[in-house]
């Protein structure tokens, strides 16, 4: 579990380093910033466009009424509310979220995203609402030969399209195979159409919790470090500060605690995952 003390702690210095770093996650816009229309400010809008990828529970997935949920539409709701806006989703592949932000489609986008030096002229970042845990890799069962990082070289590895982890695994000398949402990454495994995956342990502790377990096993970590982040369009500024002050503020007063134990205080989810596009 997360150490909330060192969340609170680690706001703050993330707050400067992006301001310094300004880097993200995501994939390459695909349209320039000239090509889209101006965004409206933070102080005119009455409610936020949250792009997100609804196959990534718990923070973010479709419950079984289809309603998009999880910890951080909650963080992003209660944020809002800080703002005295409402808030809209939208799903989407995760190399997607990025354009959006840039092309005027979204204001925030959230799906576990980590700071990367590539998106530094693309996105603003929030403060760091989420101390990033270690990653964890899945294997088939029967698959007895990969047990740590070490052993991905030269196994071809499913990992979800446009994240940190394309990298992570060419990194360990595996070959990459790039899937849109994690549930194609627990099929391929389970059809044996990749050796392993790689996801966030929280990501990975949910599927396995639902269901993934009967194919896959738990077959290793590799350390991680940092925090996620919400990626917020650039072309508005002041929302930048808004969002961080309302974090802030949520961090405060005992609501960002309530939401965390709400979704992270065990490893028992209450609702069984609608992880559909």
């Amino acid at each position: 579990m997360m150490n909330r003390h060192w969340m609170k702690a680690g706001a703050c210095i993330c707050a400067l380093a992006a301001v310094g770093l300004m880097a993200g996650c995501g994939s390459s816009d695909k349209k320039s910033a000239s090509q889209a229309a101006p965004a409206a400010s933070s102080q005119e809008k009455k409610t936020l466009k949250v792009a997100c990828i609804a196959t990534y529970p718990p923070f973010v997935y479709k419950d079984q009424a289809g309603d998009i949920v999880g910890f951080d539409v909650d963080i992003t709701k209660a944020v809002a509310k800080e703002m005295g806006v409402e808030t809209t989703y939208e799903s989407m592949p995760f190399d997607q979220l990025v354009p959006a932000l840039a092309d005027n489609k979204a204001d925030i986008a959230v799906a576990a995203c980590d700071m990367t030096q590539d998106r530094a002229d693309k996105v603003n970042f929030s403060n760091t609402y989420y101390s990033k845990e270690n990653v964890a890799i899945l294997a088939r069962k029967e698959d007895n030969t990969i047990k740590g990082p070490e052993d991905l070289a030269g196994k071809t590895v499913a990992v979800e399209k446009g994240t940190v982890y394309v990298e992570t695994a060419k990194q360990y000398g595996a070959n990459v195979k790039e899937y849109d949402y994690h549930d194609q990454l627990i099929k391929a495994v389970a059809d044996n159409e990749a050796d392993a995956l790689i996801l966030d342990k929280p990501v990975a502790r949910f599927y396995m919790e639902h269901g993934a377990k009967d194919k896959l096993r738990a077959a290793g970590i590799i350390s991680g470090s940092g925090g996620f982040v919400m990626l917020l369009n650039k072309k508005d500024p002041e929302l930048q500060k808004k969002v961080n002050e309302a974090l802030n503020k949520l961090m405060a007063n005992g609501e960002y605690d309530k939401i965390y134990d709400k979704w992270f205080a065990d490893s028992n989810f209450s609702q069984e995952p609608d992880v559909k596009k």
